[in-house]
Parts: structure tokens; sequence; C-alpha cells
């Protein structure tokens, strides 16, 4: 299979100049065709909630290319129960660089980029998105939301598509004081951005509505916040790749029925399971799960396994569906993202109450918050008791890293982890 989709990478990366319209089909077409398969013949290694996962994740892709009139292209951190209430699609710009990636697509993406004058050292998630649309790959969507948390790219990279597009934008400031003042600032953002969709769409906001969607993000950070303490006590057999699209459920996705269907289905799973064994590791930022010496150890495995990544942990904060805007803007401010310190707290937080062997900071390229942060990451969890590994890569660009360096400094640090755990 993987021979099949490289193949089908190579299509693309020679034809994407020349022929955009076809390649743009055929990527729609390959990612369509594969959804068919996971939900006729879904993954049996994996749990009912990876197994469902897998399928809404590349729904959201599909649908998001096949309708571009009804997407709104957000950052990863941005709240989305206003765009649910209005029947939007959040097209999430990271989400959408990992299917490039996953169709071994993405180096024409980041040349185009490149060619237009965008930085080597860039986020090559955010290069991908950019050089998509340069090549006139991604399809313009109805409009731009994004937030200022967390990543310098968010500050430039929609700035540019919108101008690029001639698409309308709408930029969430989030002050990194965290105090209720900022989160009344952040709300009274998120009512203005509510009259931008009623605008773009040319409907009322339906208040009811997005109530009932904050009331299902409540349920849905609930049966989460169980989950983790599950895991705790629990082994459940994933994969590197269903990691990484919780990252999705638990932003982007939350609002939404498919997001609740998720984490309660994740809770069964997990009360099910048996005991924890093995290996357990946090991980910290994005996860390559592209990258093959990653997979080898990790994917389907009894003897080492992610149990959680920190970015599926920030989100989890409780909520007033009776105020909706409030809620949004509390967990935009109260990000344990919103600053440095409080991420590294929530990072050793995180392995005490996950009971965890020990701890993966990954320096994704052109991230400079994490690389700033990776020494203190290693010295705080350290001290807390958890040996910490910085592991540098790209999370989704193949020709910016090596999987020898990976296999040899991963390996390594398991195997100490095995003799710790005796």
């Amino acid at each position: 299979m993987s021979n099949i989709i490289e193949s089908f990478g190579g299509f693309i990366e020679r034809n994407a100049a020349k022929h955009p319209s076809l390649c743009r089909s055929l990527l729609l077409t390959g990612f369509q065709a594969y959804g068919l398969k996971l939900r006729l013949s879904p993954n049996q290694d994996l749990p009912k909630a990876r197994q469902f996962s897998a399928q809404y994740i590349n729904r959201t892709v599909t649908k998001m290319l096949a309708h571009p009139e009804r997407a709104a292209l957000v950052s990863v951190f941005m709240p989305c129960e206003l765009l649910y209430a209005m029947d939007l699609v959040p097209m999430c710009a990271e989400l959408y660089s990992c299917f490039i990636n996953g169709a071994y697509a993405e180096h024409a993406f980041v040349e185009a980029a490149e060619n237009m004058g965008i930085p080597e050292t860039y986020c090559s998630y955010h290069k991908i998105l950019l050089g998509s649309a340069y090549a006139k790959i991604l399809p313009p969507p109805k409009m731009i939301v994004n937030t200022s948390l967390v990543c310098d790219a968010n500050n430039l990279t929609f700035r540019e598509l919108a101008e690029f597009y001639q698409v309308p934008q709408f930029y969430v400031d989030v002050p990194r004081e965290q105090s209720e003042n900022s989160v009344h600032y952040v709300a009274d953002e998120l009512r203005e951005l509510s009259g931008f969709l009623e605008s773009a769409c040319s409907r009322k906001m339906d208040e009811d509505r997005l109530k009932a969607c904050l009331a299902d993000s409540k349920k849905t950070i609930e049966d989460l916040q169980a989950c983790h303490l599950e895991k705790r006590d629990h082994y459940l057999c994933s994969d590197v790749t269903s990691e990484l699209y919780e990252i999705y459920i638990v932003h982007n996705g939350l609002g939404s029925k498919e997001a609740l269907h998720y984490a309660r289905q994740l809770l069964s799973d997990l009360k099910a399971a048996g005991p924890a064994r093995g290996i357990r590791l946090l991980w910290l930022h994005t996860v390559p799960n592209w990258q093959r010496p990653i997979r080898d150890v990790m994917d389907y495995s009894e003897k080492c396994q992610i149990v959680a990544i920190d970015m599926n942990l920030e989100s989890l904060v409780d909520i007033d569906p009776e105020m909706p805007y409030e809620s949004m803007a509390r967990r935009l401010v109260y990000s344990r993202w919103n600053g440095g310190e409080q991420r590294v707290q929530a990072a050793v937080e995180a392995a005490e109450t996950l009971d965890v062997d020990g701890v993966v900071c990954f320096c994704h390229w052109g991230c400079k918050q994490t690389m700033g942060l990776s020494q203190v990451f290693k010295e705080r969890l350290e001290q807390a008791g958890y040996p910490t590994l910085i592991l540098n890569g790209d999370g989704c660009d193949s020709h910016n890293a090596s999987d020898g360096q990976v296999q040899t400094r991963l390996n390594a640090f398991i195997e100490m982890l095995e003799a710790q755990h005796g």
C-alpha cells in the first residue's frame, strides 16, 4: 500500500505546477477512496474510538476540499463552536498539511512556498499550506479565522492567505495575561466574530444552537478528563497517527457531535482495557506520524507507547454553556500553552497524573517557542524524576528530517527507560 501511495505522491509532486486542477481532483479522490476503505475495512488493531477518529478526520478533510465555500480556514487553537452553529467546516491548517504529507506530496508545496520567498526556516506545516495555495491546489475557503495563540506563524500565514485569496479574515488576539479582564476582552472579540460570521453567511447566529454546541463541548471535555485518569492504570492499543488526530478533536472539533462521540467511546474503550504495561511516554508538541522509526517503536506496541500528547491536555477547561463567549474565551486565555511557564508546569503535572516513565520533547522545525523551552522542559521534568529526551525533527516535511538520527536517539532513550523500569 505504501508503494502505491508513494507513487501517487510522486505524480502529484511532478505535476502540481503544470496541472493544478488535475492534481487537486486526484488528491480529493485519493482522500475519499481512503475514507471508503476506513469505513468498509477499519483497522482492527485499533480500538473503536481510534477507528472512529480516523474516519471522522478523513471526512473533515474531504468536506473542506470538496466544498471550500462552506469552510473556514482556522488555526489549531481556534474555538470552533461558532462555526458549527453556522454550519461551517473548520479547515485546520495543520491538519491539511498532515494529509498532504500522508500522500507523500508535501515537497512540491514546500518548494512552491520557498520559491515565493517564504524562508526555509519557516514552520513546514505553514509552508505546505502556503505552497498549496500558491500552486493553486488548495481551493480558497469562504473565510479565514485564527488566533494569535502559541504559533508565531499564525500572525503571518493567515494574513498572507487572506490577501492572496481575497477572502475575509477575522483575527482573535489573545493577551498573555491570564486574568478575568483578558477573558472579557477575548469574549468581546468572539462576539464580534459572531457578527462577522452573520455578515459572511447572510444569516443570524442562533444563540440557542451555539449554547447547545457549548453543552456538547462541556460533555466532551468531561469525558476526556475522565479518559486521562483512566490512562494512568490502563493500556489501550494505539498508533501515533491516532494521537495526532486527537489534537484536532480536542481543539477545532470541540462543539461537534463527532468529538463527543469520540470522547465517550474512548472512555468506554479505556474502562474495558487491560492494566498498564510497558514503557509509557508523555510526548510534548506535535508528532511526526509519518516517520518510520517512531512508528516502528510505538504503533500497536505493548512495549512502548505514547500515553498522551501535551497538546491534548491543555484545552480541557470547565465550560458554562449559558455563557458561551466567556467559556470559549477562557479556553484561550487560560490555555496552558499561553505562556512558557504555564506550559512547563502543565507538562510536569501531566507526567505525574499519567504516571509516565519518561518524556519526549519534540522540537518541530520552525517552532521557536518549543525549541526555546526545550532545555527548561528537560531541567524541570528531570528534577521531578522524569527522564526527558529532546528530539529534533520535522512534523510534516519528510525531506527535512533524519531517520537514522531519530532511530538511534529514540531507541537509546527507550533502552535506558527499560533498564530503569526493571
